[in-house]
């Protein structure tokens, strides 16, 4: 039986800016700070005309629009590893405050999570301020958010840090606890001061590393949901150095997860990659023919294609990845000419 993946790839499209005002430690609601909001997909309105008792047609007020939007937070699978997920929320303006709600225990992402999947930061947490600056979001979060298990500090961390900077101008975050900057977590007393994706998600060294001397990719591996259907998770390893990041991305992509991990690869292990080039915002990629040996044979897998796009862009910044095997382009599908990284990832919507 196939595996049917729960993410779709989607055509890039434009993006919204929306206003988050500043409020509690960060002052009273007089300067606003523009954030890109993701993509934006509206919900058709369900008009409704009545009669009056006495037969004459009359038209029923009109419902208020109803509008949601997708957005990417960062929750825990049954396994504990940190992974995107796409949710359709209302729209609000407060888009960054809006997502981190919904990473809270016993908040109402509750209501939308299925297959194992859980909240991650503690039950009770609030986001007291928020203010984005110069590319920096600074998060005030209530008291609660100290009371969680010290095996689950690093987990906190990837989740709001990769949660915020989905907004394209945050770069970078700063937390808070009821106005007092955090320069290290509670439990662990992992050092922070300002957080970003350099710090990587669910990391792990590959085998050979050595700490000090490696360079750092970041593959998307899968996960299963349930008998058909799988998802995407994002792993950072870091690996002995090297001057060809894009190169040591797929073939650590192709070695797969490691021994007695509970996720996998599509991409079967004999694939061997031929050659990688980047151009500007695209990487070419030529891999031997072995990758087609998919549904007997006559196709790439379509969760391995999506795999490698996604590990492609996340490790080398590109924006585009052309796929190639012996040098020509795939012939099924979006793959046939160069494509760019999915909007949506692991929706929720099934």
């Amino acid at each position: 039986m196939k595996k049917r993946h729960i993410g779709k790839m989607t055509a890039v499209l434009g993006v919204s800016a929306m206003l988050l005002s500043g409020c509690g430690l960060f002052g009273p609601e007089k300067e606003t700070i523009s954030i890109d909001a993701p993509p934006q997909s509206e919900v058709a309105t369900d008009v409704t005309s009545g009669m009056a008792s006495s037969g004459a047609a009359t038209q029923a007020p009109e419902p208020a629009v109803q509008a949601s939007s997708e957005r990417t937070v960062y929750l825990l699978d049954a396994n504990g590893y940190v992974v995107p997920v796409s949710l359709s929320l209302p729209k609000v303006e407060g888009l960054a405050k809006q997502a981190l709600s919904y990473m809270v225990k016993g908040g109402p992402v509750e209501s939308l999570l299925q297959g194992g999947f859980s909240a991650v930061l503690p039950k009770g947490t609030e986001v007291k301020g928020l203010l984005i600056k110069n590319g920096v979001a600074t998060i005030d979060f209530s008291k609660e958010f100290k009371a969680y298990d010290e095996k689950d500090e690093k987990r906190i961390l990837d989740a709001v840090t990769r949660t915020m900077t989905e907004f394209s101008n945050v770069k970078a975050v700063q937390i808070w606890v009821n106005g007092t900057p955090l320069t290290e977590m509670p439990a662990a007393k992992t050092p922070i001061t300002q957080l970003d994706r350099d710090h990587g998600v669910n990391l792990e060294l590959a085998d050979g590393a050595i700490p000090g001397n490696t360079s750092t990719v970041t593959v998307y591996f899968q996960g299963q949901l349930d008998d058909a259907r799988t998802y995407y998770v994002p792993v950072t390893r870091l690996v002995p150095e090297t001057p060809d990041v894009a190169k040591a991305t797929v073939e650590e992509l192709i070695k797969g997860p490691k021994q007695g991990s509970q996720l996998f690869s599509s991409l079967l292990r004999t694939t061997r990659v031929l050659d990688v080039k980047q151009e500007k915002d695209l990487i070419t990629v030529n891999l031997t023919s072995d990758i087609l040996k998919y549904d007997d044979g006559k196709e790439a897998s379509p969760e391995a294609l999506q795999s490698l796009v996604l590990s492609l862009t996340e490790s080398t910044g590109a924006k585009r990845v052309q796929l190639l095997v012996e040098g020509k382009p795939l012939e099924n599908g979006d793959y046939s000419k160069p494509v760019s990284r999915p909007i949506q990832l692991n929706s929720m919507q099934f």
